[in-house]
């Protein structure tokens, strides 16, 4: 796990952005944007009900561009602490994407999943407590899902996406998602961002899937074929566990 200092990142960020010099943000067709973002997040739902023997909804998706200083924003504000996995996305459309659960989400989550983990037991929910059994799975959970949202963009886009091992961190999103700003403030003043949340009914578990592409993939993401979705397909999106993996 990692600990970052509190308000590091607004500096740096600003320090990126005038090193830099540019400022145009992303130009971009957010209707494809929402068909990856769909079929990603569907595909994670699936793989994810599959971990955890229960069914799942899945949120509706959304694509947005949003200025730097948002991104912190979309996961519940700067100061909200949360369990976060981090995963670089290498290949044809980079990026990063992150697999956010708040804190207090972390002992439904290991219950489910390390079965001897109480909710009730002292300490659970405290990132700072997780043992190496518990870290494993969480980084597991993060590896699975994000191969599994990746393979979804993967056969809409016909390029071959690679995750990185994940890092896991239980801190404020503003550290969370230093680096991720860092990086972007480099290339323009807004990002693009796909998100959408899972959430098991029967537990009140709830996680969050974010993709940042990096500037350079947008033109790659961008080959998504955008078709109006059938009632079927509004059902299935609705209930990702019904059907089977992208």
């Amino acid at each position: 796990m990692t600990t970052r200092s509190r308000g590091r990142g607004k500096i740096t960020v600003a320090r990126a952005r005038r090193r830099s010099g540019r400022r145009a943000g992303p130009t971009t067709d957010l209707k494809r944007f929402h068909v990856l973002s769909e079929a990603g997040a569907r595909n994670a739902a699936t793989a994810l009900s599959q971990i955890l023997g229960r069914p799942l909804r899945l949120a509706v998706p959304w694509a947005k561009v949003l200025p730097l200083e948002k991104v912190k924003e979309m996961a519940g504000g700067a100061s909200r602490v949360v369990c976060a996995l981090s995963l670089k996305v290498y290949g044809e459309a980079r990026g990063n994407l992150l697999v956010v659960f708040r804190r207090d989400q972390l002992p439904i989550l290991l219950g489910l999943v390390v079965p001897r983990t109480p909710a009730a037991m002292p300490g659970a929910g405290d990132g700072h407590a997780l043992n190496e059994m518990e870290r494993s799975a969480l980084m597991e959970i993060g590896n699975i899902l994000a191969c599994a949202y990746l393979n979804a963009l993967s056969h809409l886009l016909g390029v071959s996406l690679l995750p990185s091992i994940p890092g896991l961190a239980v801190d404020m999103v503003g550290a969370v998602t230093d680096h991720l700003l860092i990086e972007l403030a480099t290339f323009a003043d807004s990002a693009v961002v796909l998100a959408s949340q899972v959430h098991e009914p029967a537990s009140g578990l709830k996680g969050s899937i974010f993709f940042l592409p990096h500037p350079s993939a947008l033109s790659v993401l961008g080959r998504a074929q955008v078709h109006s979705p059938s009632p079927a397909r509004v059902r299935a999106l609705r209930n990702p566990s019904r059907g089977g993996p992208r």
